[in-house]
């Protein structure tokens, strides 16, 4: 018997595009998200036959004339949040605060509403929404470019919605139409009900705590496999860019975390478990525990919003570092260039 989930989800038949039947719609920011977001809401308009004008607000950058170039209206975010009834927040989280108290605020009025997502900004307070306007978030979890190509394929993806605040008593079919509008909630996707407090926490834990983990198990591999005699480009190419990797998350996906080691080898799935045992997963233990408790009770934010007071330095150097330290980069072209010259050698015998 199944347990029932603990999270209440939404598919293709709890949102009615026609419910945006009039409105305008702005994206304020035309990056990765905002252009996906706002290609997908167009498509699923007319394919519905739904009159919603969309805006896009952007910088003078490549953004504004990518945006002009899809063949949407182009405005800053000030004009923007005068015309719209709908606005989604999709320029960086650091940035948000700042454009909203200068451009948006000043334009909202009852009845419109905001739509973020990332709870980051509402989690630790550096945006508070005025008590007239509808508060929605529309978290998706994937990345612009992929988000797109699964609409173009009429397959769902997969995001986090809640209503966090409700002024104009109709937040939610409003909140299930856009995600209908993006395409979140067709076939092969769909949607959990989950707060902008709780998507804060788990995203920032989520990149923090396997994040790190993930970086640190990739170099340590190189390392000691190096140190062992083992090619560099054997490694790189076992390690990730092969795509094997990218197969067996994508079998995590489709038949469950369990049952895909049933596809590998007995050699391997013993290897695997036998080492699993063997590992000393405490002081991983403790570092997750950090990270979590970190985000819960908003020291990563103090440090994040200290970094960002300071002009970004620390950051820079630790970029800088990182790029210093990759090892990664130099393998991958002599992998990519030998078998370029491979292939060019089978064409000329």
């Amino acid at each position: 018997m199944t347990a029932e989930p603990s999270l209440r989800a939404f598919g293709i038949q709890d949102g009615d595009i026609a419910t945006l039947t009039g409105k305008t719609i702005a994206f304020i920011g035309y990056g990765n998200q905002g252009r996906a977001q706002a290609l997908n809401l167009r498509d699923s308009l007319d394919r519905a036959g739904v009159e919603c004008p969309i805006v896009a607000a952007t910088l003078q950058d490549e953004t504004r004339e990518q945006a002009l170039e899809d063949g949407f209206d182009v405005s800053s975010a000030a004009e923007a949040a005068r015309a719209a009834d709908v606005l989604f927040l999709l320029i960086p989280d650091e940035e948000q605060p700042a454009v909203f108290q200068a451009e948006i605020a000043p334009a909202l009025t009852a009845g419109k509403a905001l739509v973020f997502a990332s709870g980051y900004n509402l989690t630790y307070g550096e945006i508070e929404p005025p008590p007239g306007v509808d508060v929605l978030l529309l978290a998706p979890r994937m990345i612009g470019r992929q988000l797109r190509e699964l609409y173009e394929r009429d397959q769902g993806f997969f995001s986090y919605l809640s209503v966090e605040q409700d002024a104009s008593g109709s937040a939610w079919p409003l909140l299930l139409a856009l995600g209908q509008g993006i395409g979140t909630l067709a076939a092969g996707g769909g949607a959990f009900e989950f707060s902008a407090r709780d998507e804060t926490i788990l995203d920032l834990y989520h990149e923090q705590g396997f994040g790190s983990l993930f970086g640190t198990m990739f170099m340590l591999m190189l390392d000691v496999g190096l140190k062992a005699g083992i090619p560099a480009e054997a490694l790189v190419l076992d390690l990730y860019l092969s795509g094997e990797a990218t197969q067996v998350l994508e079998a995590m996906r489709d038949v469950g975390f369990y049952e895909q080691a049933k596809l590998h080898s007995r050699t391997s799935q013993y290897g695997g478990m036998m080492r699993t045992i063997e590992l000393d997963n405490e002081p991983i233990r403790k570092h997750l525990e950090k990270v979590v408790e970190e985000v819960k009770s908003g020291a990563f934010y103090e440090r994040w919003t200290a970094e960002r007071d300071s002009g970004y330095e620390t950051f820079e150097k630790l970029r800088e570092l990182a790029g210093l330290a990759n090892p990664f980069t130099p393998i991958e072209q002599r992998i990519r260039e030998a078998f370029r010259a491979a292939h060019e050698r089978e064409q000329t015998e």
